[in-house]
């Protein structure tokens, strides 16, 4: 995530190098208003790379609006994440061929990073797979097969921990992953969870 991340924080110092930065100015209203879940996503045709500037500027061509909302489900625990009230977040739904997110957990103590590849993305174009972590107070859960944890711990097997299912319709992304708890693989017996998680971008931004 770390080559999606620079290259976004890259994209945002171009767009203020260029004017006012409304979704900024948005991220900066009141805080603590009840995020709507959007269950479903637009039903745009993709959208090419040259879109991700234009949403940069706050000139996304996308027809959804309103705050960005995600969901995760492990075991039986629901988590929800959205922009609401967010000075720092990010959704954007075409970014060189990923589908991106950064958002923080509605209540505090959290936070959920999504990568999803577009269909026609090479992986070794963008030197990224799909992968998904959550932050949930001090506890880190992780999906991605291409972590470096698989280095760094001979308990992480293959299938503990990546994406099994994706799907992306328009500006929502949602799928299965198989989650590993981080602090698990150096503290003791390997703890894994099946989940599922939701994305849905409104105003993109990159801030």
């Amino acid at each position: 995530m770390t080559r999606l991340l620079a290259m976004a924080v890259a994209l945002l110092v171009l767009a203020a190098g260029c004017g006012g930065n409304s979704d900024e100015d948005a991220a900066d209203g009141t805080d603590g208003a009840a995020p709507t879940q959007t269950a479903g996503g637009g039903s745009d045709s993709g959208s090419s790379s040259t879109s991700t500037s234009d949403a940069a500027d706050g000139g996304a061509s996308s027809e959804a609006s309103g705050p960005s909302t995600a969901t995760v489900t492990l075991g039986d625990q629901t988590y929800q994440f959205s922009t609401e009230g967010a000075r720092i977040a990010q959704c954007q739904t075409d970014l060189f061929g990923v589908f991106s997110v950064q958002l923080p957990m509605i209540d505090g103590g959290g936070s959920i990073k999504l990568l999803i590849l577009h269909d026609d993305t090479d992986p070794s174009v963008v030197e990224e797979v799909n992968a998904v972590s959550v932050a949930i107070g001090d506890q880190d859960w992780l999906a991605d097969e291409a972590s470096e944890l698989f280095d760094m711990s001979d308990k992480l097997e293959a299938g503990m921990s990546q994406v099994d299912s994706a799907e992306i319709d328009g500006s929502t992304v949602r799928g299965t992953a198989t989650f590993v708890r981080e602090l698990s693989l150096f503290t003791g017996e390997v703890e894994t969870a099946t989940g599922t998680f939701e994305a849905t971008c409104g105003e993109e931004r990159i801030s």
